[in-house]
């Protein structure tokens, strides 16, 4: 267990005492009370610093390096300030996926060998493509699975490493109402696990490049910035028009029904599954940075899909320099450069 772990623990801990034992509705009240004293512009948000002065009347102290670990965790839009609803989310629900009946380590080993099993057959996008079959197994629309559901829909995959036993631990450790039946949604977040703080910043980097306008959200209009479809394949082959390949790319990264806009948290969500793929930091910062055109980075993780060009000076001399951030950008757009 990390250090920041246990601080959750202990705040948890803290918060059922005060609370008299009280259900987690009560905790979370208090919990808000809490929260309150230090909102001091009544934003809804606090910093790092009013974060810190939060711990300390939860009798809650730890390493700096824990403390930046635990606010990264509930800082889940990378946006530097912590909502309460992030707060109560990340200290109530982180956990819940787990069962409490002792063999947390056997259930995670199941959790990663589905997720390995997974990864191994459909690569970087396998997570999201056996979420959307597990949801045409959900015949009741309901958005959640029985054990036969789920047992079918992992054999659908050709995942039949499982016995009867790994998944009747399945559903114990995410069936939350203990109803028989259990979430799409937190099966796969178990599956996800953690991103890095590191990635969601280079995600954030991505998103931002893409919603240049700062609105908060990417439409088709942004796509249309950022991409010249004429050249897309089936739009030279006449098979799609330029607006429904920017359509296509839009509806990659949306969560759920299709709306046209694509918010930050769909953006990366869709990059939480592309991560649980790749273990090597290193690649999965190349991986953004060259997507989206983003210079830097260092070493094997440095930016090299940025176009570099031949600038010839008044002095006669010559360098080759890197149009910095340049999506969008075409071999034609000179004062762009």
């Amino acid at each position: 267990m990390s250090g920041a772990d246990l601080m959750e623990k202990r705040i948890r801990e803290y918060m059922e005492v005060k609370s008299g034992f009280g259900d987690p509705v009560v905790q979370e009240r208090m919990l808000q009370r809490e929260f309150r004293l230090f909102d001091e512009d009544g934003s809804g948000e606090i910093d790092m610093t009013e974060f810190i002065k939060v711990l300390e009347t939860l009798n809650c102290r730890g390493s700096d390096d824990d403390v930046d670990e635990l606010f990264d965790r509930y800082d889940a839009d990378c946006g530097g300030t912590i909502t309460y609803k992030e707060f109560t989310d990340g200290l109530f629900k982180r956990n819940a996926t787990l069962p409490n009946d002792g063999d947390v380590n056997v259930t995670k080993s199941i959790v990663a060998k589905v997720k390995e099993e997974i990864l191994r057959r459909g690569g970087g996008n396998g997570l999201r493509s056996a979420a959307v079959l597990l949801r045409r197994m959900d015949k009741d629309g309901s958005g959640n699975l029985d054990s036969d559901e789920l047992k079918r829909g992992l054999e659908e995959m050709g995942i039949e490493i499982l016995l009867d036993e790994d998944i009747t631990r399945l559903m114990n450790a995410f069936d939350k109402d203990k109803s028989g039946k259990i979430s799409v949604e937190e099966f796969f977040k178990g599956l996800q696990g953690d991103m890095k703080r590191k990635r969601k910043l280079l995600v954030r980097m991505a998103y931002d490049i893409l919603d240049a306008d700062g609105s908060g959200e990417v439409t088709i209009d942004d796509i249309r910035g950022a991409y010249d479809c004429s050249q897309h394949p089936k739009v030279m082959s006449g098979d799609m028009t330029e607006d429904e390949a920017l359509e296509e790319i839009l509806e990659t990264y949306e969560q759920g029904e299709a709306d046209g806009i694509v918010t930050f948290q769909e953006f990366l969500e869709y990059y939480r599954d592309v991560s649980a793929g790749i273990d090597d930091d290193q690649y999965f910062e190349l991986m953004i940075r060259n997507a989206w055109h983003i210079s830097g980075g260092e070493g094997a993780a440095a930016n090299t899909s940025c176009r570099r060009v031949l600038v010839k000076h008044s002095d006669g001399s010559e360098e080759v320099c890197e149009v910095k951030n340049d999506l969008g950008i075409g071999p034609k757009d000179i004062d762009k450069m």
